[in-house]
C-alpha cells in the first residue's frame, strides 16, 4: 500500500511538470508609466513576455484592466489568453515556447483621475471556473502637465472711434450765365444758393483753422471743347479769388490754400440728370446723344436738344457752375485735457473721447473706471461694456467681465471682440468647444484669434499646431509649454528664461529639470513657484512628473 501510495506522487508530480505552472509577467511593462493626458485622451500599451513552460496547454487566462481613482473606477477593455488545447476565443500561448503579448488602450480623460492607479486583474476560467490568480498595481499616476495653459490670451478692445484730427467740410456753388465767366450775383441760380453761400460765411466765421479750400469748376457739354475747357479754367479763377475775398474779410487770413481743378465739361452731370428727369423721351434723347461719332458731334446734338426741351437748358444751367469747399480741422481737447476729464468730469466728454481716454494710461484700474464712466454715461454703448469686460479679464474679475460682455452682446450681437472674449471666459472655465465655437466667429468678423485658439489646440493635442500659434509671441510661457509637449527642452528652457516670473513659470522650469533629470533646477524652480503660489506644493505633491524625486530629502522638505 505504501509502494503503491509512492508511485502516485511520483505520476502526478511527473503530470504537473509536464503541464507547468501558470507564469504571468512580473512586473508588467507599461508605456508610458505614469500615464500622460494628451488632448483629453489616455492612450498606454503593454508589452511583456509569457515565459517558456510558463501557460498551461489548457489554461484560459482572462486579463482585465482597470483605472481607480478617487471617486470611481474606470474598467477597461479585456484581453483573453488560452493554452494550445484550450477552447474558446483569445490568443494562443504555446507552451514549450511561450510568446510576446501586446495590450493597448485608450480611454477619456477626467480631472479626478490625474491621482490614480491602473491595474490588471488576472481571472483563471479554467474549466469553467473563475479562479482569481492576480490584481496587480502596474502603473500609477496621470501626467497631465499638457494641460497648464496660461491665462496669456488676447482680449480684444472695441475701436474707440476717435479722430484726433477731424476735417469738416462745408460748400457752396457758384453759377455763370452761358458761355460767361464773369460772376454775376443778381443770376437767378446765385440768388437761390445765396442760403449756402451764407452758410459757407458762417462756417469760416466759426475761426476754425482752416486746412485748405477746394474749388472745382465746369462748363455745361453743349458747347465746344476748347471753349468749355476755357469757360472751366476761367470761372475756377473767379471763385478762388471770390472766396479768397470771404476768407479775407472774415478772418483776416491771406495765406489759405486754394486748389483749383478746371474740369471742363460736366457731360457726366448731364447724363445724371437727363435720366432722373421725367422728360418722356430721354431713353431717345441719351441714345442719340451716345452714338455720336465724336465730341463735336455730341455737343452739337445735344444743342439740338435744348431747342426742342425746355427742360434740357435747365439741366445744362446748372452745370456752369463752381463749387467752393472750405475744409477746416474740427477744434480738439489735448490730450492732456481728455485724460484729466475722464477721471474728474468724465460726463464732460463725448462717448468717443472717454473710450480714447482709457488709452492713454496703463493703468489697468484707471482704465476700467474710465470704461465705467462710458457706461454710466452712454449706456447704449456696446463698446464700452466690451471694453470693461476686456480690462476685466486682464485683471482676473471673470465674473464681472462675463456681467459686460452679455450686456454689449445684447446691445450689439455678434461682434468680433465680444465673441472673442467670450471665447476667453469659456476657456477659462475649461469649455474649450463653446471656447472654439467663440472664436471662430470672432475670426469671421476680422478678429485675429491666432494666439487665442492656440490654447484649443493645445488642450486638444496638436502641440505642433500650438507652437505655431503661440510663436508670434516671445518669451511667452504657453509657447514653452508647447514646445516642451514637442519635446524642445531647449527651446522651452529659453522661452522661460526670458519670460515674466511667476509661479507657473517656475513651475515649468521645475518640470524641465524633472525631465532633464536636473536635480537642482527642479528644486530651485519649485521653491520659487511654492514661494510664488503656494498652491503649487499640493500640486507637486500628486503630478507624477517629479516622480524620480519623490525620496529625494530636498525634495520632500519642500513639501512638508
Amino acid at each position: 500500500m505504501r509502494n503503491l501510495k509512492t508511485l502516485l506522487v511520483i505520476m502526478l508530480a511527473v503530470f504537473v511538470a509536464s503541464c507547468g505552472s501558470l507564469k504571468m509577467p512580473d512586473p508588467y511593462h507599461v508605456n508610458p508609466n505614469p500615464l500622460v493626458n494628451n488632448g483629453g485622451k489616455v492612450s498606454f500599451t503593454v508589452k511583456d513576455t509569457i515565459p517558456e513552460k510558463g501557460f498551461p496547454k489548457t489554461e484560459i487566462v482572462k486579463l482585465e484592466p482597470y483605472l481607480k481613482y478617487d471617486g470611481g473606477t474606470l474598467a477597461l477593455k479585456p484581453m483573453m489568453l488560452k493554452g494550445e488545447k484550450a477552447a474558446g476565443e483569445g490568443t494562443v500561448i504555446n507552451f514549450k515556447t511561450g510568446a510576446p503579448i501586446t495590450y493597448t488602450d485608450v480611454f477619456d480623460y477626467k480631472p479626478e483621475m490625474q491621482v490614480s492607479d491602473l491595474y490588471v486583474k488576472v481571472t483563471s476560467l479554467k474549466g469553467g471556473k473563475e479562479t482569481p490568480v492576480a490584481d496587480v498595481k502596474i502603473a500609477s499616476g496621470i501626467i497631465i502637465t499638457s494641460t497648464r495653459v496660461g491665462h496669456g490670451e488676447d482680449a480684444q478692445l472695441a475701436a474707440h472711434m476717435y479722430e484726433k484730427e477731424t476735417i469738416v467740410s462745408t460748400s457752396a456753388k457758384l453759377y455763370f450765365d452761358y458761355n460767361k465767366s464773369n460772376l454775376n450775383m443778381g443770376l437767378k441760380l446765385n440768388k437761390d444758393s445765396k442760403k449756402d453761400i451764407d452758410s459757407l460765411k458762417e462756417f469760416i466765421a466759426l475761426g476754425w483753422k482752416i486746412k485748405d479750400v477746394n474749388v472745382n469748376a465746369w462748363a455745361s457739354p453743349e458747347g465746344e471743347l476748347t471753349l468749355n475747357q476755357e469757360l472751366s479754367d476761367e470761372r475756377g479763377a473767379v471763385a478762388k479769388k471770390y472766396i479768397a475775398k470771404q476768407i479775407k474779410k472774415i478772418t483776416k487770413e491771406t495765406e489759405t490754400t486754394i486748389n483749383v481743378a478746371a474740369k471742363g465739361a460736366d457731360y457726366d452731370g448731364f447724363m445724371a440728370a437727363l435720366n432722373a428727369s421725367n422728360i418722356e423721351d430721354k431713353n431717345k434723347i441719351s441714345n442719340v446723344i451716345k452714338s455720336q461719332a465724336n465730341k463735336s458731334e455730341r455737343e452739337q446734338q445735344i444743342r439740338n436738344m435744348t431747342v426742342i426741351y425746355k427742360e434740357v437748358e435747365d439741366m445744362l444751367s446748372v452745370l456752369r457752375r463752381a463749387e467752393m469747399t472750405v475744409n477746416c480741422y474740427e477744434p480738439k481737447r489735448t490730450d492732456e485735457q481728455i485724460a484729466a476729464l475722464s477721471t474728474s468730469h468724465p460726463d464732460s466728454l463725448s462717448v468717443k473721447e472717454l473710450l480714447y481716454a482709457a488709452t492713454l494710461t496703463e493703468d489697468l484700474n484707471t482704465q476700467l473706471a474710465i470704461y465705467k464712466s462710458a457706461i454710466t454715461n452712454y449706456e447704449k454703448c456696446w463698446r464700452a461694456y466690451n471694453n470693461a469686460a476686456a480690462v476685466d479679464i486682464k485683471l482676473g474679475n471673470t465674473e464681472e467681465a462675463a456681467q459686460y460682455l452679455e450686456k454689449a452682446n445684447t446691445l450689439k450681437p455678434n461682434q468680433g471682440e465680444v465673441e472673442n472674449n467670450m471665447g476667453i471666459l469659456a476657456a477659462w472655465n475649461k469649455d474649450y468647444v463653446a471656447a472654439q465655437k467663440h472664436y471662430q466667429a470672432a475670426q469671421a468678423a476680422g478678429v485675429d484669434v491666432t494666439y487665442n485658439m492656440g490654447v484649443v489646440k493645445m488642450i486638444n493635442g496638436d502641440y505642433a499646431g500650438a507652437e505655431s500659434a503661440f510663436g508670434s509671441k516671445k518669451c511667452d510661457y504657453n509657447l514653452a509649454l508647447a514646445q516642451l509637449e514637442n519635446g524642445k527642452t531647449a527651446d522651452a528652457t529659453k522661452t522661460l528664461d526670458c519670460a515674466a516670473k511667476s509661479g507657473e513659470v517656475y513651475y515649468l522650469l521645475a518640470v524641465i529639470g524633472a525631465r532633464t533629470n536636473n536635480t537642482s533646477m527642479v528644486i530651485d524652480n519649485l521653491k520659487n513657484a511654492i514661494d510664488a503660489v503656494p498652491g503649487y506644493k499640493n500640486e507637486a505633491k500628486k503630478d507624477k512628473e517629479f516622480v524620480k524625486f519623490a525620496n529625494n530629502s530636498d525634495f520632500m522638505n519642500l513639501l512638508k
